[in-house]
């Protein structure tokens, strides 16, 4: 019931329940369809069972599942004593399913970190909970707005300094265990010195075990029967079992009571167990170690802890495979939540994860299959029913499929998929009714992918999802194609086995079923591979690429540095009016700490079909800027190049380029290189030359015999990198060597004018080559260059017209070009740290905003005395409201008052719901435009009011204006 009193609290921090637009919803209360979506319907389900009051979402709209962002205890009645809410808080921490809490009682507003585990007292062995913030109900302060529902509504919460040190994903229970296990395992193989993959094999099945012991059900019923393990030399516990050394009779009547050979052991490994003392293994999972407290068990709480953990502890239990790049739990959900709608249930579906490693992709889709199921009954009967066990297992059995050619792999997908099975069963289910299939039989198959193609019908998937090897030039490539008798259909650049994965995973697919893979994004969309791009964007309906480029680092998505994208892909034949959604995800706090992906509208840009065939820069230029950078970059694409210069120079006039030598292998003799004065790499800098030195070796690995002139004055010279206020380049008129990061133009004498002019043109446009470079080279900003390493041909590939004049920009491209400088090019290397992302934009700045975009309308929509003008930018707590008007419209005080406070009821009445939820609005009344969006600077730069006014203007011709 909610009472009068919590009402009032809520109201507090904006949490207006009864407004349309509240995504505030409460567990005591029936809601329709049209209400709560079905997956808000399944998380209040789970949060009503622990006791929970009420839940915020944050819907997103386009089909991407809503997310819960915080849960709220209604403790006005002191109902809940400090050691129910520690219980409570470890059960949210183990599930990770909100990252905060709040807890209102008659005096505070108490707010938890559901991210940090409880605080537990090794002597009493009980656990206690400390709220981070407290603020009164009495009296609203500015705190109070830190955490205002208002924040939540568009993501604006997790960008402010306040949420810095909280909500880490380093405290969260999933890196606490696996920090934990880590170091379990390295222990444990020395303390009992057993082979590796025994010892985890033991691991990885008593925490199984361990799990199974735990989970209780609401009325305290476990697994296992209350005196299941008496018979072992009367054990009162796994951990017992452990001691007594009777682990191998417990796994082989648990192989017999589940089947499916989860809990399989072969002979020899059992007379090794039966014979190794492991006392040490029961005190690590006992948490009896006085000083090692690897994990402490009590911190965890097993029936709420996510399954897709379980697969998560495969990277450490496993051989770190060289081509493997493991895939992070959140990114398997929002992958399989872009394939399969939570509100499209589909019958018949099935889904198959050609390298399935861990199992995570397989366990979420199965997860994802039941929900389905699970909506089917709510939409037929109104009622939300949990599937019989037999109902499970023929989803498991007829939709989830999958390979790979690690046989411990194989095992552990199969160990995921039977713990996600009995995450669904009630405890005394999972002892009474299971019992496990052996999916190796037919779903799970272990081999080469290319052998599992050649022996498979074609064909018969709806779903292929994963992630593939990447290994780039791999040794016996063309092997594969004899060996497992590979069409080949198109050229695969630089041999990159993921992208052979890619071309041949479609033919599993049923016509129109759809693939989505991550992939390394630098071949897929960076790399000269345009070829392949040609062929297979032509013969398939690429829908939208996720680029996760930016999130690069090791550490931010994956565990080491590997720029990547995700490909989502039907097989059917495109449209030649079908556009590719490309996506840049940005760096934030919500993807740093492995919360949620934050999308906008800045980071999806439409790709037209022919470009994404023909294209090589439309792909960094969103990265960088989107489709104005683009433009500009292909507008200057049309002139002469430098290369193309040099070579007409070349044939007529003997001039000659390219790099210094390398030492390296020191294969052939350098007479013109030994004894010649020196410059060396290090010692080329933007000011000038350093000093100079000597080349004293005779030996070189490439000595440049045949281009020996580009050492001979007069010569300019280039450093490979952009600088960062000019580029590193020096005419010389005295005979100097240097090496391979250095690159020599040489012309005759009498044409050193035409070299000095080079030079010139280099520094005079430096910061527009410097654009046009970041825009369109491979190396700069996307690999692990850091965003300053250049190659020969992107100097190649500079503008170099007859008329200098051609380089001058116009106002707008100056905006684009000075954006991208200044602020998009630290994004990319900072992220959510960037200037963009962490200043709230200025009275200044949104002034310049204002009329850039005036500016841009007006070049069209200015006549009979009628512009657009912009009014007084209205700033809230989340967002700044920008008015425009045009004409003599005027704005009322009313309404501005409203805006003010938060309310754009008056202004959104008539758009579509889930208008509510985005970050970026543009709404229109009569003779006025409203945009509203984040304070931050990123979403107020003078290039993003170009983009604005083009989206406008789009706006207002669809609407006949």
């Amino acid at each position: 019931m909610v009472t009068a009193e919590l009402n009032q609290v809520l109201n507090v921090l904006d949490f207006n329940s009864k407004s349309v637009s509240s995504t505030l919803f409460y567990t005591s209360q029936d809601y329709t369809p049209d209400q709560l979506l079905f997956e808000e319907r399944l998380v209040l389900d789970f949060a009503r069972k622990i006791k929970v009051t009420a839940v915020y979402f944050r819907r997103f709209g386009e089909n991407r599942s809503s997310l819960p962002q915080l849960f709220i205890f209604d403790n006005t009645t002191g109902q809940f004593s400090e050691k129910e809410l520690a219980e409570i808080h470890r059960k949210l921490w183990s599930s990770g399913i909100v990252p905060l809490y709040y807890v209102f009682d008659n005096v505070n507003i108490n707010i938890y970190d559901a991210r940090k585990q409880v605080d537990y007292d090794q002597k009493t062995q009980s656990i206690q909970v400390n709220c981070f913030e407290s603020l009164p109900i009495v009296a609203k302060t500015q705190k109070h707005l830190n955490y205002s529902a208002k924040l939540f509504a568009n993501g604006s919460f997790w960008d402010q300094k306040e949420t810095a040190n909280h909500f880490l994903s380093k405290e969260s229970a999933e890196n606490k265990l696996i920090e934990g296990l880590k170091q379990i395992r390295t222990r444990f193989i020395h303390d009992t010195k057993l082979e590796k993959n025994l010892a985890h094999q033991l691991i990885v099945l008593s925490i199984l075990v361990k799990y199974l012991e735990e989970r209780k059900d609401e009325q305290g019923n476990h697994v296992f029967p209350s005196d299941y393990f008496n018979k072992y030399e009367g054990s009162n516990s796994f951990c017992d079992v452990l001691r007594k050394g009777k682990i191998v009779d417990l796994f082989g009547d648990l192989s017999g009571h589940f089947n499916g050979k989860i809990f399989a052991l072969n002979t020899v490994d059992e007379e090794v167990l039966k014979n190794t003392d492991l006392s040490k293994l029961a005190q690590y999972l006992d948490a009896n170690v006085d000083k090692d407290h690897f994990v402490i068990w009590p911190l965890y709480s097993f029936e709420y802890l996510p399954v897709e953990l379980i697969s998560r502890i495969y990277e450490e239990f496993i051989p770190e495979r060289n081509d493997a790049v493991y895939t992070p739990i959140h990114l398997a959900r929002f992958m399989v939540d872009e394939c399969m709608p939570i509100s499209e249930p589909k019958t018949d579906f099935k889904a198959i994860d050609v390298s399935c490693g861990s199992g995570v992709f397989l366990v979420t889709v199965f997860k994802r299959l039941v929900q389905w199921w699970q909506k089917e009954q709510f939409d037929r009967t109104g009622k939300l029913i949990n599937p019989e066990i037999d109902v499970l297992k023929q989803i498991l059995l007829n939709s989830i499929y999958g390979v790979d050619i690690e046989a411990d792999s194989v095992r552990l997908s199969v160990f995921s998929l039977s713990i996600a099975l009995c995450d669904m069963l009630k405890p005394t289910e999972i002892w009474t009714k299971l019992r496990f299939d052996d999916l190796r039989q037919r779903n799970i198959y272990e081999g080469d992918f290319f052998q599992y193609l050649k022996d498979s019908e074609k064909g018969q998937f709806d779903l292929v999802i994963g992630n593939p090897p990447f290994e780039d030039k791999m040794k016996d490539f063309k092997k594969l194609y004899s060996d497992y008798g590979i069409d080949k259909d198109y050229h695969i650049p630089r041999h990159q086995i993921a992208m052979l994965f890619l071309q041949q995973a479609m033919k599993l697919l049923k016509p129109s079923g759809l693939l989505s893979f991550v992939m390394p994004s630098g071949p897929l969309l960076y790399n000269n591979t345009i070829d392949f791009r040609k062929k297979f964007f032509s013969t398939y309906e690429v829908a939208q690429i996720v680029d996760l480029s930016e999130l690069r680092n090791a550490s931010l998505l994956f565990e080491r540095t590997i720029s990547t994208a995700v490909i989502f892909a039907y097989n059917q034949k495109p449209a030649a009016n079908h556009n590719i959604l490309h996506i840049t995800i940005k760096r934030s706090k919500t993807i740093r700490e492995k919360l949620f992906f934050e999308v906008d509208h800045y980071d999806m840009h439409q790709v037209p079909q022919k470009i994404a065939e023909t294209d090589l820069d439309i792909w960094k230029s969103n990265l960088l800027g989107g489709n104005q950078l683009y433009y500009l970059v292909n507008r200057f694409r049309k002139l002469r190049t430098l290369g193309e210069y040099l070579e007409e120079k070349r044939k007529t006039s003997g001039w000659v380029f390219g790099e210094g030598y390398i030492i390296a292998g020191k294969t052939e003799e350098g007479d013109h290189l030994t004894g010649q004065l020196l410059i060396e790499t290090e010692d080329f800098i933007e000011d000038g030359f350093v000093k100079l030195s000597v080349e004293t070796g005779k030996w070189f690995q490439r000595s440049r015999n045949s281009i020996k002139q580009i050492f001979k004055a007069p010569h300019l010279l280039i450093k490979e990198v952009l600088g960062l206020k000019k580029f590193v380049l020096k005419y010389v008129d005295i005979d100097l060597v240097f090496k391979h990061r250095i690159i020599g133009i040489h012309c005759p004498k009498i044409q050193e004018q035409e070299l000095l002019r080079i030079e010139d043109t280099l520094l005079n446009n430096y910061q527009l080559f410097k654009l046009l470079i970041l825009a369109s080279s491979a190396e700069a900003g996307i690999n692990r260059s850091g965003g300053y390493i250049v190659l020969k041909k992107d100097f190649w590939g500079l503008p170099y017209p007859e008329n200098v004049d051609l380089l001058e920009l116009s106002i707008n491209e100056e905006i684009i070009k000075d954006d991208v400088l200044n602020y998009k090019l630290e994004e990319l290397s900072k992220g959510e740290n960037a200037k963009i992302n962490t200043t709230i934009a200025s009275e200044r700045q949104l002034d310049e905003f204002g009329q850039v975009l005036c500016d841009s309308l007006n070049a069209i929509y200015q006549q009979n005395g009628k512009s657009f003008n912009p009014m007084e930018p209205i700033k809230t707590l989340s967002y700044t409201c920008f008015p425009f008007s045009y004409g003599n419209a005027g704005f009322n005080p009313v309404l501005a008052s409203k805006i003010q406070e938060g309310d754009l009821s008056d202004l959104i009445e008539n758009e579509q719901e889930s208008v509510h939820y985005r970050r970026v609005l543009r709404l229109y009344q009569k003779d006025m435009v409203f945009l509203i969006k984040p304070n931050t600077l990123r979403y107020w730069l003078k290039s993003i009011a170009l983009r604005d006014a083009s989206d406008v203007m789009v706006d207002l011709i669809n609407s006949g204006y």
